[in-house]
Order: structure tokens, then C-alpha cells, then sequence
């Protein structure tokens, strides 16, 4: 069953994962971790609570102890962006990354609970009303500030590009 789920869940949580720490590596041992952490405190799962939205509550947990230990922020490095597009050119690599700059710059703008529930909405494609349940806030909540997070980053990628 553990396995089943594994596989079910472990991209999401990965990309929720990723996208917030922006690392790789350490997104896919945390994202094990959440496995880890889910069979350990299964007996605590409340089975009316989506699965997706239990681990991603996990999860969540875990980039926040992550980030407390490190206390540095990352950007995606070259060699990451190579390894992710690397049937691109050249030129097409450089703006990758500098458009991918401009996004974690802009998102280190963003208060931890806009970046968390755009972590949620667009690496994992949670709801928002699974976001809500995650977070303990309403659904309303995720919506208003996923929709003005979305317009701050507009905003500070534009200043940005100036």
C-alpha cells in the first residue's frame, strides 16, 4: 500500500517540494523524508483528509525545518538549467535562466504564505480548497492570495526587466 502511494504521490510532492527550495537534490531526500515521516505517522492520518493533501501538509513542514537549518536562499544554477533543457541552444539556456532568476528573485519578494500556496497551486495542482485544509485557512483565502501573489510577481518581474 505504502508503495501504491509512493508512486501515486511522490511527484507532487517532489515539485511542491522543488519549487520551494529550488534545489534538486535536496527536494528529492526531503521528498523521501515525507515518506518517511507519512509511515511513521500513519496511525495519525485522518482518512477524511485527501492523501495528497496529508503529504503535502508534511511536506510543507519539512521545507520549513529545511529552510530554517540553511537560512540561504538558491537560484537555479546553470548546470541545473542545462540539465532540465538541454535540447535548447545556447541562447535559449540564457534566457531560461534569466527568466528563472527573475521568477525566484520575485518570489523572495512574496510573503512565505503566498509563496507557499503558489508552491501548492502550480507545482503540485492541489485545489484550492486542498490548499485551504493544508494551510487551516478558507478557500476564498487561497483564491484572493494566489490571484494578488500571482499579480505582485507580474509586478516585480516587470520592475525587474526594467
Amino acid at each position: 500500500m505504502i508503495e501504491t502511494i509512493y508512486h501515486q504521490y511522490h511527484k507532487n510532492v517532489y515539485n511542491y517540494i522543488a519549487f520551494r527550495i529550488n534545489n534538486h537534490h535536496d527536494a528529492e531526500e526531503l521528498a523521501n523524508d515525507v515518506f518517511v515521516k507519512a509511515i511513521k505517522g500513519w496511525k495519525s492520518y485522518n482518512q477524511s483528509f485527501p492523501m495528497e493533501g496529508w503529504l503535502i501538509g508534511i511536506a510543507k513542514n519539512i521545507v520549513t525545518d529545511y529552510l530554517r537549518k540553511t537560512m540561504r536562499r538558491k537560484f537555479l544554477s546553470f548546470d541545473s538549467i542545462l540539465e532540465l533543457v538541454s535540447t535548447n541552444s545556447p541562447e535559449e539556456i540564457v534566457v531560461i535562466n534569466e527568466e528563472s532568476r527573475q521568477l525566484m528573485t520575485a518570489m523572495l519578494k512574496l510573503r512565505d504564505k503566498e509563496r507557499q500556496i503558489l508552491s501548492m497551486k502550480f507545482a503540485t495542482d492541489l485545489k484550492h480548497s486542498e490548499i485551504a485544509m493544508i494551510l487551516k485557512i478558507s478557500e476564498s483565502h487561497v483564491g484572493v492570495t494566489a490571484h494578488r501573489a500571482i499579480n505582485k510577481l507580474k509586478k516585480f518581474m516587470e520592475e525587474d526587466a526594467i
